[in-house]
């Protein structure tokens, strides 16, 4: 059996040679996904690359294809091959490649935009983001599409640099890969890319894998990034991008004012205020009443934070090197709410004010400054009101 493989592999090592390639052949055995990650990570490799052979759902449910765990456990990039004529003819000039990249703001996200760098490099690609974000995520208004869309435009031009980029904001209708694949089939994406927190066993029963889902169902061509692991920075942390919670009261200017002086050479400053959402547990007779009252309450809210922030020293809003935007959110937990939000607008630091309670009253009643603490990946810098 291994001369008939050794041959076969030999005349495709010799097709490729063919071509100017610098070929070498291996021969392996055991687990086709463990001997791929093995064989990559003992050379120097930049990327992994695998036909897809599409076997059964059940089979992929239970086991999972290898492409799947391939790109689960590599270290570098994994492309999965579905319709080669695409890559073919963008390789060879004949038409543009048309890539879709997943954006969530997260690390493994940053890693999909950084990978793209490789294909703008070479050109002719045309660049698509779309903003994938948890079913949990309300999406409503209009503003708030907008502002998403800003958010990851953003976020592609700070890794690829000024160059155009389309991006696509859509309400989720099931879960976020199933519209994300929507998305590439209507776009008619050649090249989807993708990252990966490479999550395994338990992890990944505990909530659906989004790259998982993608390479299983996807009938284009995918790449799969994973996260950087264990990368320790060295560089001294440069502030640039600010999340300002306010909650309209007093302190918010004092914080407003706080938030400037970390941004000595410009930046951007989100100011965000978060409205309760209803319990889960309202009475169903009067459930479309308190939703009713809380959408008028969200509308009054908006039109107080417009107001307020008119209502600032014109010297905090007439700096022309800081941008400052708006965003009202709903949600149960406002600390949740603050670090996803944070997340998305690529935020250095969180700033928030606080009334100064006691020890005691904050143990007693709980304190969103505490709450945000224990929940933050990020800095937060609190401020508390001045003394009188």
């Amino acid at each position: 059996m291994d001369t008939v493989v050794r041959d076969q592999l030999k005349r495709e090592a010799d097709r490729l040679r063919s071509s100017g390639v610098e070929v070498a052949e291996d021969l392996r055995h055991g687990s086709p996904s463990f001997a791929i990650v093995d064989a990559a990570s003992e050379q120097p490799t930049s990327c992994i690359v695998l036909g897809s052979t599409g076997k059964g759902l059940a089979s992929r449910w239970l086991i999972g294809s290898v492409a799947e765990r391939v790109a689960e456990g590599a270290s570098v990039p994994t492309l999965v091959v579905r319709q080669p004529e695409l890559l073919r003819a963008w390789l060879n000039g004949e038409s543009p490649l048309r890539l879709l990249c997943a954006v969530d703001f997260t690390k493994s996200a940053d890693a999909a935009i950084a990978t793209m760098k490789t294909f703008v490099s070479i050109g002719g690609v045309g660049i698509e983001a779309a903003y994938v974000r948890p079913v949990e995520e309300p999406l409503g208004s209009k503003e708030q599409e907008i502002t998403r869309q800003t958010d990851v435009w953003e976020r592609v031009h700070a890794v690829l640099g000024d160059m155009p980029v389309k991006v696509h904001v859509r309400k989720v209708t099931g879960q976020p890969a199933d519209d994300f694949l929507h998305t590439a089939d209507e776009q008619k994406s050649g090249l989807l890319v993708i990252g990966t927190h490479q999550k395994h066993g338990w992890q990944r029963l505990k909530s659906p894998s989004f790259s998982r889902s993608t390479l299983a169902h996807a009938t284009t061509n995918v790449l799969c990034a994973p996260a950087p692991r264990g990368v320790s920075d060295t560089r001294i942390p440069e502030i640039r991008r600010i999340l300002l919670a306010t909650n309209f009261t007093d302190v918010c200017a004092e914080a407003f004012r706080h938030a400037h002086s970390l941004l000595p050479g410009g930046g951007a400053i989100r100011l965000v205020h978060v409205c309760p959402e209803p319990s889960s547990g309202i009475n169903p007779v009067i459930a479309s009443e308190v939703y009713f009252d809380h959408s008028i309450a969200t509308a009054r809210e908006k039109s107080e934070a417009t107001e307020k922030l008119k209502a600032l020293p014109a010297e905090l809003l007439s700096r022309t090197n800081v941008s400052i935007s708006t965003e009202i959110l709903i949600h149960d937990d406002i600390a949740t709410a603050l670090c996803e939000a944070a997340e998305r607008f690529g935020a250095d630091v969180i700033c928030m004010g606080t009334k100064g309670h006691s020890r005691t009253g904050a143990a007693l009643l709980g304190s969103t400054v505490q709450s945000l603490l224990a929940k933050s990946h990020k800095p937060v810098f609190v401020v508390t009101p001045p003394l009188v």
